[in-house]
């Protein structure tokens, strides 16, 4: 059994503000386990930040427990508590060289200049900066600078990395390449990381596990791969990547977690169910992502089990590179978004706009969510 290291227990933090409290974080409560890449992700406000500095110490829950490997923090500071925090703005010391700026936090730990020397060289080995302990910040790029933030935060050797969208600041390939060598890193040093990011993609990149998180609550917590199969919630569906969203009634709850939905067209469609879907009888939205709908002559023939399909209207089309967009109109209704792969540009060639054609997707591919 994998040990935790970080639980949340029913946590909730309040502010104070001239309208009077505004509740920050709303009754958190989570395990993170020994070694996991865990990420926070949601909108600005969403509480994700003040759920990470309640972590590092930085502010006290209102009500609630934070215990790190089984121990309560209640009470004890910042610089008491076995983690470390690696912040958007890296907060390196111009005026110190980068072996200096590693070393800094262990001196101030009394740990002799040596010893010190020694750890902060294996640091930067560690995150692949081997030769520049001599330069100084400015003299770094930017990716640069972020890995001796790391080799800073990690030369501590803390129980727990917090992580405060450490890769904002960097353009968008320089993010990308940093993603992949984050990651890395942390399956070589083998701490758990918790990440704090608004960046979809950047959290389906990196984590073992993700906590969507809006107005102080945790939404879902899952695999990237539950969190954009499975959405819990409208937010949540709409939040990670792209959906299309149709209104429905739920006519009934089937076997084996799907039900019956009749669209606003009246056509009836089969579908998975959500694990919080509270609707019984009511209204509904079915959550249909664009690159599982996949589109086929109107003359094509029926599909094959499992599958629902649809008559439609190819309304338009554009073409983004690696996929081309389809919108499609089925009825008066209802529009859905179907993104195909451009191979050998077989989907911009075999469409033309005002052709009918059948939109078709798995039932799996469904997800019947709460209004």
């Amino acid at each position: 059994m994998t040990a935790t290291d970080v639980e949340l227990i029913d946590i909730v933090k309040d502010f104070e503000s001239g309208a009077g409290r505004v509740r920050a974080v709303d009754h958190v409560s989570v395990q993170i386990a020994d070694g996991e890449f865990f990420a926070l992700l949601g909108p600005s406000g969403c509480g994700k930040t003040t759920t990470l500095r309640l972590i590092a110490g930085f502010e006290q829950p209102t009500a609630g427990q934070v215990l790190i490997r089984g121990r309560a923090m209640q009470g004890i500071p910042a610089y008491h508590r076995p983690v470390n925090t690696v912040f958007q703005d890296y907060a390196l010391f111009p005026h110190l060289t980068v072996e200096q700026n590693i070393m800094f936090g262990l001196q101030m730990e009394g740990v002799e200049k040596k010893e010190a020397q020694k750890r902060a060289l294996e640091s930067l080995e560690q995150v692949r900066l081997p030769g520049v302990g001599g330069r100084r910040p400015h003299q770094l790029s930017g990716g640069q600078q972020q890995r001796v933030a790391l080799a800073r935060a990690l030369v501590k050797q803390p129980a727990v990395l917090l992580l405060d969208e450490p890769l904002g600041a960097l353009d968008l390939k320089l993010r990308k390449n940093m993603q992949v060598e984050l990651k890395a890193l942390q399956r070589d040093v083998g701490i758990t990381f918790i990440y704090v990011t608004h960046d979809q993609e950047e959290a389906i990149t990196m984590a073992d596990r993700i906590a969507v998180m809006n107005h102080g609550e945790m939404l879902q917590v899952g695999t990237p791969k539950e969190i954009y199969e499975r959405p819990g919630t409208h937010f949540v569906a709409d939040f990670i990547g792209e959906t299309n969203f149709v209104d429905g009634t739920l006519l009934e709850r089937g076997e084996a977690g799907f039900g019956m939905v009749k669209l606003m067209n009246d056509a009836v469609i089969r579908a998975q169910l959500s694990d919080t879907l509270a609707s019984e009888g009511g209204p509904v939205l079915v959550a249909i992502r664009p690159e599982r709908i996949s589109i086929s002559r109107a003359d094509a023939g029926p599909a094959g089990a499992g599958m629902t399909s649809l008559s439609a209207t190819l309304v338009d089309s554009q073409y983004i590179g690696t996929d081309t967009r389809f919108t499609l109109q089925i009825g008066e209704n209802i529009e859905l978004v179907a993104r195909l792969q451009n191979i050998d540009d077989l989907p911009k060639a075999a469409f033309s706009i005002g052709q009918a054609v059948t939109a078709s997707w798995g039932e799996t591919s469904t997800t019947i969510l709460d209004h």
